[in-house]
């Protein structure tokens, strides 16, 4: 049956896959709204039948999160900030990629835990996980916009019409900033509720796995890069890379783990 909502969800994406081709560069904001909220719908209904009163850890609801909670985040930061709804030229195919494997993984899934015997440390782990990952995934097609239009530049080559329709590289270079800090905020905050959590269940402050390592490692990357940007000036190409690399480590954390455990060792 998910495996239905979930073919249903990517299909509610095309719209908003398609309007950014087939409009103008600066575009028509009330309908690409519209686009994005039926793929959020889609997408969040899809969440939420996997839910159904418990947690399931496995691949396929991991990235069903990443897709709502990256379109819930977008389209409230494209309310506040109009340049931001371009870089969706780049986004919902991206996430309905995503979509697509996670359809492909249905099944693949983790022992469920029911959600009434979570502790409250537990749940705020997940959020501030989740809300982490959105948000770096966010940085992330901020900083391949940040790419693709450098690289137009110092080829000094008429932009195409695809290039135009993204964001300034000023714009989306701000903006990979803006999302890093604020996940560096949220990471921070999981990071130490993951520490509560297991003091209160074991009496020991952290089990060093491989999530743990490569999450910590991620903060470490994410506050170089704020200090270079903020004493240096880093930015374009250089501070692409790191962004570039802090994604890789939480997707390595994130559903990289559960894809590891859940799929290639099932």
């Amino acid at each position: 049956m998910t495996v239905f909502w979930g073919m249903l969800a990517l299909v509610l994406m095309l719209p908003a896959i398609l309007i950014p081709w087939m409009s103008k560069a600066d575009g028509s904001p009330l309908l690409m709204r519209g686009a994005l909220f039926l793929a959020l719908i889609g997408s969040s209904f899809t969440t939420m039948l996997h839910l159904m009163g418990h947690w399931d850890g496995g691949v396929s609801i991991s990235l069903w999160i990443t897709i709502s909670f990256s379109l819930l985040l977008f389209l409230c930061f494209s309310l506040l900030v109009k340049e931001f709804e371009k870089l969706a030229l780049l986004l919902v195919p991206y996430l309905f990629v995503l979509g697509l494997f996670a359809v492909i993984w249905e099944g693949q899934s983790a022992t469920a835990d029911p959600i009434d015997r979570m502790d409250n440390w537990l749940v705020l782990h997940i959020l501030a996980s989740i809300l982490t990952y959105a948000l770096c995934t966010l940085a992330a097609i901020s900083a391949v916009s940040v790419q693709l239009r450098e690289r137009a530049l110092k080829s000094k080559k008429i932009e195409s019409p695809f290039l135009v329709k993204l964001p300034s590289v000023y714009d989306a270079d701000r903006f990979q900033v803006s999302l890093l800090t604020m996940a560096e905020v949220v990471l921070g905050l999981g990071i130490l509720t993951g520490i509560a959590r297991q003091y209160s269940a074991s009496g020991y402050y952290m089990d060093l796995d491989h999530k743990s390592l490569l999450a910590l490692l991620a903060f470490v990357v994410i506050a170089i890069l704020l200090v270079l940007h903020r004493f240096i000036g880093i930015r374009g190409q250089n501070a692409v890379r790191f962004v570039l690399a802090v994604y890789l480590l939480l997707t390595l954390a994130y559903p990289g783990v559960k894809f590891v455990t859940d799929v290639l060792l099932a």
